[in-house]
């Protein structure tokens, strides 16, 4: 009976899974992506939903089943696989456990006296070697990494690097997720005089390949060497050899550790000056931009966030934020362990499954400071059930940044309103801004101040750049969120195309300069040339007005997208879907959406195409689906495609991204108007026109041409006899002599 009963309950569970994926998929993407779902169908490359949307149906399934689907469920990418794992998924308990872990005030260490990363780590491990720096959240439960402990695996790694004849200032790329190995391994290559360059782990090992071959110009730019990474990058890593043609077989954190341990040569002298860390900005598959940043940037940077945020003895942090993305990377865990500071830090794949986890875990720890972008507090507002947070007190949060993508005052009033009843206060909401190219931060509110929100008319502010106050009550009103003041030592200006500074509210690129300021771009002195200045000032791409002394973010001067916290370029992304067989190539358009709902951006592709029919046109948006998330690691979430011309362009043939946004807003772009032989029945009307106005300019140009001939005519018959007879009539003239 039994043997019976669980095939027919997982065919049951798949079905309601089935069913689950269905409903989310027409919500999100429309009959094209309900069409692609089958029980064997990829999630991401065939349906087009990325880790945002498997976040949701997660929870989803979480209320349908009962059960508590883990953060491994977000590397399933079938219907199938999903059902198959739910009969190993634990009964959903409501609440997580919250067992408070006592924090010890930070330890004394002069910031000032630091010269390097690896200072002040050896520091703290020399002076607390017991003392617990990272509180590690591993599944249910919680690993200590004590500062004693991550210097004695960093040295170990650091001597086997050296050993392997790793040099001063040689990038050593590291793709390892969230874990101790990670924070080692990083510490490990400064320690060896290297320089750490962060790659994105992958989230699924079954496409290691495909996600190597994205690094490849990364690597190959960076002219990588060494590659420390999970033992299962190991037989796929010869796919980069074409591409990266330097980089050897990729080297494992347990066998660097084991390998250092008998090594007793020292370590070499780490420079502030030296180079520690190569932050790549843009895509991976178009032309990388690395910033350079040395050991006295990042300590720059540390030491104005921690002005910046007033930093105490008894601060705590709690992130979930990747370690390969400068905020997680330089604005939480460097800044933690540069300040002596507790961190309770989780994987991006915990919170994305469970967002609640980041909340009881800010609970557990009464942690007082955390960061994340705008999509992580929409995500906590829309996703987080009032019975999982039964009982949580958030009261200690003191500080709660929100950066790294644009800041959306809904989102923020949306979060403290739905959070008060668990102690967050609004005064706690601390709307930041930075950028790679000045190490992470640059921009702070002042603390313990409510979000300042500049109401703007939309008319002035479209037409002529001017941030004129509005009516709260105008419904077409602008909303633009103060990020605040230059942190301290560093400046930023308001200028115009020609560089001079404009007027108070009033629209312009915005430029900074101060100790955090990059190196350069790796490799890349053009790209150094055009962004920065001769008296070092550095155009940071994006757009701003300052008012009162504060400073507006109000887009981007480029056109970039930015998807989940991630830095998505469109040249890169309209390059991978013209390959698709069938759009016409250099006739695609990306760009991001604002979506209230997610707190980010979508990702919308327009592809031109010949196609007319619904199937023609589903296949190929179903081919730019798969290319795109091949391509970058993400599916867009609007793939439309249309007809030849429905692109604009300029004269010189240049796509115009702003006007295909604007027109995609408006419901203008990505329409067919009409089924196809009406298309026929234009063009063929169009072709009789122009026939017709053909014939028209051909009658009048032999018109003219008979009128020229009767003219000429006429004129010799009248005037060739009195020509001859005046010639006859002259007295005759000497003879020309040569």
């Amino acid at each position: 009976m039994t043997s019976v009963a669980a095939p027919e309950q997982a065919a049951t569970d798949e079905q309601r899974v089935l069913q689950a994926v269905r409903d989310l998929a027409l919500e999100l993407r429309g009959d094209r992506a309900v069409r692609a779902v089958t029980p064997t169908a990829s999630l991401e490359r065939d349906v087009g939903l990325g880790s945002l949307e498997r976040a949701e149906l997660l929870s989803r399934l979480e209320g349908t089943f009962g059960r508590e689907l883990g953060s491994r469920f977000l590397q399933l990418d079938t219907v199938h696989e999903i059902a198959a794992a739910l009969g190993s998924a634990p009964r959903l308990a409501g609440v997580i456990p919250a067992l408070r872990t006592p924090v010890e005030p930070a330890s004394a260490l002069r910031l000032e006296d630091v010269a390097t990363l690896v200072d002040a780590l050896q520091r703290h491990a020399t002076a607390e070697p017991a003392r617990v720096h990272v509180h590690l959240h591993v599944d249910d439960h919680v690993e200590p990494i004590t500062y004693g402990g991550l210097w004695r695996g960093a040295s170990c790694i650091a001597r086997a690097l050296v050993a392997r004849g790793v040099r001063r200032g040689e990038p050593v790329a590291i793709m390892l997720p969230t874990s101790s190995d990670y924070l080692q391994a990083f510490m490990g290559v400064l320690a060896a005089g290297g320089v750490a360059v962060p790659l994105y782990p992958p989230v699924r090992l079954d496409r290691l390949g495909e996600y190597l071959q994205r690094q490849s110009r990364i690597l190959a730019n960076a002219e990588a060497q060494l590659l420390i990474a999970m033992p299962e990058a190991e037989p796929v890593v010869r796919v980069l050899r074409a591409e990266a043609p330097t980089l050897a077989s990729p080297l494992t954190v347990p066998a660097l550790v084991a390998d250092g341990e008998p090594l007793t040569s020292e370590l070499p002298v780490v420079a502030a000056d030296a180079p520690a860390l190569i932050q790549y900005t843009s895509g991976s598959t178009g032309d990388p931009k690395g910033v350079l940043l040395s050991h006295a940037n990042l300590l720059a940077n540390i030491r104005a966030i921690s002005s910046g945020v007033d930093l105490r003895p008894t601060d705590v942090v709690v992130s979930w934020l990747p370690l390969y993305h400068d905020m997680g990377l330089i604005g939480t865990w460097l800044t933690c362990m540069v300040q002596g500071m507790p961190l309770g830090l989780m994987s991006p794949l915990a919170f994305l499954a469970r967002p609640e986890r980041w909340l009881w875990a800010m609970h557990q720890h009464r942690a007082t400071l955390a960061a994340a972008p705008n999509f992580a507090y929409e995500l906590c507002v829309r996703k987080v059930r009032d019975d999982a947070i039964e009982g949580l007190d958030l009261s200690a949060w003191r500080c709660a940044l929100n950066g790294s993508e644009p800041v959306s005052a809904a989102t923020l009033d949306r979060f403290a309103t739905r959070f008060a009843r668990c102690g967050f206060r609004r005064e706690a909401f601390m709307p930041v801004y930075g950028l790679a190219e000045s190490a992470v931060a640059l921009c702070f509110p002042p603390i313990d101040r409510a979000p300042l929100v500049d109401i703007v008319a939309r008319e002035p502010f479209a037409r002529h750049g001017r941030a004129v106050p509005a009516s709260p009550d105008d419904p077409s009103a602008l909303r633009f969120v103060s990020v605040g003041r230059a942190l301290r030592d560093h400046e930023v200006r308001v200028v115009d195309d020609a560089g001079a500074d404009v007027a108070e509210r009033t629209v312009g690129r915005l430029w900074f300069r101060g100790p955090s300021c990059m190196i350069g771009y790796y490799h890349n002195p053009d790209a150094t040339a055009r962004a920065v200045a001769s008296d070092g000032w550095i155009d940071s791409g994006d757009l701003a007005y300052a008012s009162g002394g504060e400073l507006f973010i109000t887009g981007r001067v480029k056109d970039l997208i930015i998807k989940g916290g991630r830095n998505l370029v469109p040249q890169e992304i309209e390059e991978i879907a013209g390959g698709v067989e069938g759009v016409r190539k250099g006739c695609v358009v990306a760009f991001g959406i604002a979506d209230p709902a997610s707190g980010t951006e979508q990702l919308v592709v327009i592809a031109e195409s010949h196609a007319e029919s619904v199937a023609e046109r589903e296949q190929l948006e179903r081919g730019v689906v798969e290319a795109v998330s091949v391509g970058i690691g993400l599916p867009p979430d609007v793939v439309r495609v249309v007809a030849p011309g429905t692109v604009p362009k300029t004269p010189s043939g240049k796509i115009r991204r702003s006007a295909a946004a604007q027109a995609y807003a408006e419901g203008a772009m990505g329409v067919r108007r009409g089924a196809p032989w009406t298309l026929r029945t234009r063009l063929a009307a169009h072709a009789a026109r122009n026939a017709f106005r053909g014939a028209v300019r051909a009658l009048r140009r032999f018109a003219y041409l008979a009128y020229l001939g009767v003219a000429t005519l006429v004129a010799g018959i009248v005037v060739f006899p009195v020509v001859w007879a005046l010639a006859h009539l002259l007295p005759a003239g000497q003879p020309v002599r040569a």
